[in-house]
C-alpha cells in the first residue's frame, strides 16, 4: 500500500502563506503608501538609474515591492514566489508577470542572456535551509551582469527584537548577524570589498523616527558589556548589497 505524502510544516504554510500568517494588512492601500516610503529610505538609492534595466525579484510575496518599482517607472520587471496563493494575489493586483517558481531552482529560471542588472531578495534568506544557502547565492551571483548587484533584506539577530522576528514565522530556517551574512556572501564567491551591510532604517512617520532613536539607545545600552564585539546595526532587519565586480569574478566556478 502506497503511503500518502504528508506535507512538511513549511510546505503546508507556504502553500497558503498569506492567509496562514494573516497578512491582510499588506494589501491595505493606505498601508502601501507607508510601505513605499520605507522602500524609499531603505533601497531606493541602490536601484539602477536605467528604468529599462532587467530586475528580478525572488520571493516577491504579495507583490508590494513590484508595485513600488512600477511606481518608480521601472518597466523590465520579473518576479516569482513559491506560494501559489501569493502568485494569485499578485495577478489580482495586476502583476501578471509574476509566476510560481522555487528560489532554489533560480538557475533554471529564464532570463536575459547577458544577466540581470539587479536581483532583489527581500525577507527570503531566512526561509531557505542553511545547507542550501551557498548554492543559492552562488547561483544568484552567476545570474548577475558583471555590473549588476544583488540586494538582500533579512532579520538582524543582533537586534534586541531579533529573536522575536526569527521565530515569529514558522517557515524561518536560519538567522544572521552583520558578520555572518558577510561570511555567507564571501563563501558564495562575492568579493569582500563588494559587500555592503547597513541598517534598514524604515520609519515613515515621526513616531517611527522616535522609536528608531529609542532602539539605537537601547541597543547601545544592552551591548555595553560586549566591548569591541558590539554589533553596530540595531535595526530589526539588515540590508545587504553585493556585486560580482568584474566579468572574471562573476564567471568563475560555474555551476
Amino acid at each position: 500500500m502506497q503511503k500518502e505524502h504528508l506535507p512538511t510544516t513549511a510546505e503546508q504554510v507556504i502553500a497558503k502563506y498569506h492567509s496562514t500568517l494573516r497578512r491582510e494588512q499588506t494589501l491595505d492601500p493606505n498601508a502601501e503608501v507607508f510601505i513605499f516610503k520605507t522602500f524609499a529610505r531603505t533601497v531606493e538609492g541602490w536601484l539602477p538609474q536605467d528604468k529599462g534595466a532587467p530586475i528580478l525579484e525572488i520571493g516577491c510575496g504579495e507583490g508590494t515591492f513590484q508595485r513600488y518599482l512600477q511606481s518608480k517607472g521601472y518597466r523590465n520587471l520579473y518576479a516569482f514566489d513559491l506560494s501559489s496563493e501569493n502568485v494569485h494575489i499578485c495577478h489580482q493586483r495586476g502583476l501578471r508577470h509574476v509566476c510560481r517558481h522555487d528560489a532554489l531552482q533560480v538557475f533554471d529560471y529564464p532570463g536575459p542572456e547577458q544577466g540581470w542588472e539587479m536581483i532583489v531578495c527581500i525577507d527570503l534568506l531566512e526561509h531557505l535551509p542553511k545547507s542550501e544557502l551557498c548554492r543559492f547565492i552562488t547561483a544568484v551571483r552567476h545570474r548577475l551582469r558583471p555590473s549588476g548587484s544583488v540586494i538582500f533584506q533579512t532579520p538582524n539577530m543582533a537586534s534586541v527584537v531579533g529573536l522575536y522576528h526569527r521565530y515569529n514565522d514558522l517557515t524561518h530556517e536560519v538567522g544572521f548577524t552583520e558578520k555572518s551574512v558577510c561570511d555567507l556572501l564571501i563563501a558564495s564567491g562575492f568579493p569582500p570589498e563588494s559587500i555592503e551591510v547597513r541598517p534598514a532604517w524604515s520609519a515613515a512617520t515621526w513616531q517611527g523616527r522616535l522609536r528608531e532613536m529609542y532602539l539605537t539607545a537601547l541597543h547601545r545600552l544592552i551591548y555595553l558589556a560586549d566591548g569591541q564585539a558590539t554589533p553596530k546595526i540595531p535595526t530589526r532587519n539588515l540590508l545587504v548589497r553585493a556585486t560580482p565586480l568584474t566579468e572574471e569574478t562573476s564567471g568563475e566556478d560555474r555551476l
